[in-house]
């Protein structure tokens, strides 16, 4: 397959480059999911547009009561720097679960952000695809996991997404429609085959974190290795003391983010209850389902005990 390889010299340029592509271009920074599912035969854009060197997406810095984090920041930027460390550990401590030292060096926020769903079924190669018959996702008659023919339950993978969500984070958006600002879990449209909300050629330019100085949080991530290896089932908690509120946020669990809010005092059997609603499992990951469901409430009751509210 020939690509075309263009290189933009601003974010106008960009969204240009793309719009004129008329949805055959896709926009590529670290690459390191993208190059991926080329490689597996899930991808095939003619034209790709590298927006890694566009200055841009590249600040990072705390200013007017907020974290403004740009979408070309690197994990490992985010992950090392100072200011995230002291203000923001839940960030610091997400962006190091992802992949390895080595993939954090090249991979985005935004490319994290944006991570396609996952599924056993799907993320192989076009080969063995081909050998074991076609899912949803791949354009085939049946979702594999489930046998049925109405929905993809391919998981959402991001372990960034769920940290910035119960931090309340909001994501800056731009495309031909013009300029906008969401919260995060607003992205996700928890549609397997289509798992984002966003226009055609849109472009993520930066997430802005408010600053919680009296905010309790924590994170963990269910994976075979504490290396490289996608999440099966990833939770972050933010316990605002000031607001007397706190906000989940689950990944690996469903086809796009699971999220729960609720003011303080709450009851913890009706949290776990709500979650498990949105938790939409199957066996489609390393890990079976019934493991991951019982992870849910091991990690719900130790995330809480450990922010104080049980």
């Amino acid at each position: 397959m020939t690509t075309n390889y263009n290189i933009p010299e601003s974010i106008d340029q960009a969204l240009a480059m793309i719009n004129e592509a008329g949805g055959q271009a896709r926009f590529i920074a670290g690459g390191t999911d993208l190059m991926v599912h080329r490689r597996q035969g899930n991808e095939n854009s003619p034209s790709l547009i590298d927006i890694s060197r566009l200055g841009e997406l590249q600040q990072l810095k705390i200013e007017d009561g907020k974290l403004v984090i740009g979408a070309g920041v690197t994990l490992h930027q985010l992950a090392v720097h100072p200011e995230i460390e002291k203000a923001f550990p839940l960030l610091k401590t997400a962006a190091e679960s992802i992949a390895s030292p080595v993939i954090r060096k090249s991979a985005t926020v935004g490319g994290n952000l944006l991570v396609d769903n996952r599924c056993v079924y799907f993320n192989q190669s076009e080969f063995w695809r081909q050998a074991v018959g076609l899912c949803l996702k791949c354009g085939g008659e049946y979702c594999l996991a489930t046998g049925g023919k109405k929905a993809c339950y391919s998981v959402f993978v991001s372990d960034l997404a769920p940290a910035l969500i119960a931090l309340g984070a909001s994501v800056n958006v731009l495309s031909s429609e013009g300029q906008k600002a969401m919260p995060v879990e607003q992205l996700y449209s928890n549609i397997g085959l289509e798992p984002l909300s966003l226009p055609e050629g849109a472009l993520i330019t930066e997430i802005s974190v408010p600053v919680r100085p009296a905010a309790k949080t924590w994170f963990a991530k269910l994976r075979p290795r504490k290396s490289v290896d996608f999440t099966n089932l990833t939770m972050a908690i933010c316990f605002d003391e000031e607001k007397q509120e706190v906000k989940i946020a689950v990944s690996g669990a469903d086809m796009g983010p699971a999220v729960h809010c609720e003011a303080v005092p709450f009851n913890y059997e009706d949290v776990l209850k709500s979650l498990r609603k949105n938790c939409r499992m199957v066996d489609n990951l390393f890990y079976p389902r019934s493991y991951r469901r019982k992870m849910l409430e091991v990690y719900l009751k130790q995330g809480l005990s450990e922010t104080g509210l049980l």
